[in-house]
């Protein structure tokens, strides 16, 4: 089973709901966060940094399965990651932005795997 926490608003890049930590970059960036809910995100972001690799899943005109709108899921074996997701989330929902929680078995094509994520391709009928 995968998990991904996206919030109801289009992601320009994936043309899929938008994940929390966008969105949490456009809070910080249009200066609406608080100095400690700054503070909390960069810990947060410096924690994920740390513990979790960045798929290599851009545009690449040589590689097919190489895409922008690639797809971050969980594993849902990835507790300790999930639970740091939920107190990055916690910033969001301070600031009314609603956040859900998205399962799926097929996240799409998967084009990256580690021990606690996927990057997937959506299959057309996967979510909206």
């Amino acid at each position: 089973m995968y998990l991904r926490f996206v919030i109801p608003e289009n992601d320009e890049e994936s043309g899929r709901e938008m994940g929390v930590f966008t969105a949490g970059g456009i809070l910080n960036d249009s200066g609406q966060l608080y100095d400690y809910e700054i503070k909390i995100r960069k810990q947060i972001l410096t924690w994920f940094t740390n513990n979790l690799e960045v798929p290599d899943v851009q545009a690449s005109a040589s590689n097919y399965y190489s895409k922008p709108n690639a797809i971050s899921w969980f594993k849902s074996s990835a507790s300790t990651h999930i639970s740091k997701m939920r107190e990055y989330i916690e910033i969001l929902k301070a600031h009314d932005i609603h956040v859900t929680q998205l399962v799926t078995e097929r996240p799409g094509k998967i084009v990256y795997e580690d021990e606690h994520q996927v990057a997937a391709i959506p299959f057309k009928d996967t979510f909206k």
